[in-house]
């Protein structure tokens, strides 16, 4: 059971009304995007912004829900990873509008960053509400609990446990109380026509008889945010009339987690143990972080960047405070005063970026 069997049962509820787009950014100038390229940048997504229009309904007659899963290839092998958005989140994340009873919910990270190794990409985008019953409430929490607890990572790296918590997903679709607002399915394939590249997606609840491409062709994303052009072809006008989603793909250079990774916990494990001169332990816990760094986490480029600066620095730090410069440091120095302070840069992203300049 997947993403797939999730689909079906999406599209088989009510298609409707909604509409599915691929919108430009509407200033393509400045720096270009980062390009897909397999096994040099991190896939990440974000849900830019949802448009909520009429909010009070929404939460008082009903439980919303959302949900993206992201399809990819980890380790070699397809994976389907879902992020549950339950109405107790997107609660906390909303803000008041200025539009009457509209609420909006924007910048919420919800896949990655993980290693792009290619081949095709797909998204399912979805946004629900249902009768406020007990056990969809019981069971959203409890999906959405275990998706926090074991993190975006982690349900990369195992499979079961993500398919599990889609077949959860679909067992709230079985209920005749759950109705599907907006979703779409959409796929790209690298390297192929309409391939994967930085993008916007936006699905929205619209009637089709209402919609027309003149009216697709005119919405343009800008700051984060879905807007449509004016009859001058110019100006930009806020998007506000319907419900929708907007989704960014993006690839990324860096991680902004660096530290919250396996192999620098035990660096800093590392780095205290050499200060305090306990250099056999230090030896077997740095032997440990190269081995934390070598993860599929990072891309490969990245990983040998860090080994490769963090065995020098472990090399400066063993020759700095081993032997004779262990007692002059600890403040038995010839002549007294306190030792010189230690000036180490470790920091991962600085790293990286000072061997990339």
């Amino acid at each position: 059971m997947g993403i797939r069997e999730l689909v079906d049962r999406v599209v088989k509820r009510n298609n409707q009304g909604i509409v599915a787009v691929q919108v430009p950014a509407a200033d393509p100038g400045g720096e270009p995007p980062l390009e897909f390229v397999p096994g040099h940048v991190y896939l990440e997504v974000r849900l830019q912004q949802m448009w909520l229009t009429r909010a009070r309904e929404l939460w008082r007659e009903y439980l919303p829900f959302g949900t993206i899963v992201t399809e990819f290839v980890h380790k070699g092998k397809p994976v389907a990873v879902p992020t549950v958005l339950s109405s107790a989140e997107l609660s906390r994340r909303f803000q008041v509008t200025g539009a009457d009873d509209a609420v909006e919910v924007g910048n919420v990270r919800v896949a990655g960053p993980v290693p792009y190794e290619g081949d095709d990409f797909s998204l399912l985008v979805a946004l629900f509400r249902a009768k406020t019953t007990d056990w969809i409430a019981r069971s959203l929490k409890v999906v959405e609990d275990v998706a926090a607890a074991v993190g975006f990572g982690g349900l990369a790296g195992a499979v079961p446990l993500a398919s599990s918590l889609i077949r959860g997903i679909e067992s709230f679709l079985e209920s005749p109380d759950v109705e599907l607002r907006v979703g779409a399915y959409r796929s790209w394939q690298h390297g192929g026509p309409g391939g994967l590249v930085p993008l916007h997606f936006c699905v929205m609840r619209r009637p089709h008889t209402e919609t027309t491409k003149e009216d697709l062709a005119a919405l343009r994303v800008s700051e984060g945010r879905l807007h449509r052009l004016g009859p001058d072809g110019v100006t930009l006008e806020p998007y506000t009339e319907h419900d929708f989603i907007l989704v960014s793909v993006e690839a990324k250079r860096e991680r902004d987690d660096y530290r919250k990774l396996a192999f620098y916990p035990l660096w800093e494990r590392t780095k205290e143990q050499v200060i305090a001169g306990d250099l056999g332990p230090a030896q077997r816990t740095w032997r440990q972080t190269a081995g934390a760094i070598f993860s599929d986490d990072l891309t490969r480029p990245q990983q040998e960047t860090l080994f490769t600066e963090y065995q020098r620095l472990y090399a400066e730090l063993v020759d700095r405070f081993s032997n004779l410069e262990l007692a002059d440091l600890r403040g038995h120095r010839p002549g007294g005063g306190p030792p010189p302070e230690l000036h180490l840069v470790d920091d991962p992203a600085t790293l990286l970026r000072s061997v990339r300049a």
